[in-house]
């Protein structure tokens, strides 16, 4: 039986902006009422960095434009997933972990866009990502004492090179990583990686020193790819979802599209935007954003690949225009697939004595 693991991305927009409610809670809460009619449960990434400072905010008596605490509500929502049998794992953004609130908005570090080379003088890589597990942990563990936080996801993709984060990983106690996008390349302003050279049909390897690198023996952590398959990036924006999210989310894209535009870092010209939606990207099977066609042409793409038998895809809250999505995935794969958590699917592989 082949394995199809739903992760979500529970997090604001890179640049800071979004609310708490409208881009992350209500929409998580459509789409796990939607899973749940089809017996999928989600593995929820959530995102720490931004928890700590609408936190601390709140707390130092900052509404930030907020009617109810906006923290708490979050804590909230990943308590009522538990007890609905999904699961939450450690998301990091790093450029919030200075993000300041000015004017009426917050101010991220764009100079700590990476996790994959975090540096401030006030925070090492290995107590960032111990200091998002603890909070998991505090916030969790009360409730449910068997819990453990051990998979972790870069934001952005940014985990190359990824020597110090598996060696943070280790020394924690992480057993999964899910950071990597087999085939993509990114060389922009913010985000830097190429994993041109993974291959694309393999759904989980053992990680040595690097977590883009397979390797033989087990080592005590595992990658979990997320899918993907290069798309005319044209097609993929003229889709009725992806324009809606744009529309919806017009700051957000803008810095977006400028920031994979950039030429070395600088600012691209416009023969190099135009010829942006004329070059194939290597697309995440993102289910809150992909119509119908898409859905049907990433299952019948993954089918074909008869080595594979474990699939993750991915969601972002604050991209969610249409419910009507999800569900035609999950109606297409229900019965193709058995629905996993990563931490359900990592307790498989144990008793396979695989990995």
């Amino acid at each position: 039986m082949k394995h199809l693991i739903l992760t979500l991305d529970y997090e604001l927009f890179g640049d800071g902006s979004g609310d708490v409610f409208k881009h992350i809670v209500e929409p998580t809460n459509a789409i796990l009422e939607v899973a749940e009619g089809y017996g999928a449960k989600i593995t929820t990434f959530f995102e720490v960095v931004e928890y700590w400072r609408l936190k601390q905010e709140w707390e130092s008596g900052n509404s930030m434009g907020y009617d109810r605490n906006p923290a708490e509500a979050m804590e909230q929502q990943v308590l009522d997933m538990m007890s609905r049998g999904h699961d939450v794992q450690l998301h990091i953004h790093p450029q919030w972990v200075d993000a300041k609130w000015e004017d009426g908005r917050w101010i991220v570090d764009f100079d700590n866009w990476r996790l994959s080379d975090f540096k401030t003088p006030t925070m090492t890589l290995n107590q960032l990502i111990s200091k998002g597990k603890e909070t998991l942990e505090a916030i969790i563990k009360p409730h449910f004492p068997d819990y453990e936080c051990y998979a972790i996801r870069a934001g952005g993709y940014n985990a190359q090179p990824s020597i110090e984060i598996v060696s943070a990983m280790r020394g924690l106690g992480f057993r999964v990583d899910s950071s990597i996008v087999p085939g993509a390349r990114e060389q922009g302003m913010l985000s830097v990686y190429d994993y041109s050279h993974v291959p694309l049909d393999c759904g989980v390897w053992n990680v040595r020193e690097e977590l883009d690198k397979q390797y033989s023996q087990s080592t005590g952590i595992i990658e979990l790819p997320i899918v993907a398959f290069p798309v005319l990036r044209l097609l993929k924006f003229m889709s009725l979802t992806r324009i809606k999210s744009i529309l919806q989310n017009r700051k957000s894209a803008k810095a977006s599209f400028s920031a994979k535009t950039s030429e070395g870092g600088k600012s691209g010209g416009v023969l190099n935007k135009l010829s942006f939606f004329f070059k194939k990207e290597y697309q995440t099977w993102d289910y809150c954003l992909f119509p119908n066609w898409m859905h049907r042409h990433f299952l019948r793409k993954v089918l074909k690949q008869q080595s594979r038998d474990t699939f993750i895809v991915i969601g972002h809250p604050k991209s969610l225009v249409s419910i009507k999505s999800l569900d035609y995935l999950l109606k297409k794969t229900h019965s193709r697939f058995s629905f996993e958590t990563i931490s359900g699917y990592h307790d498989i592989i144990l008793k396979r004595n695989e990995y």
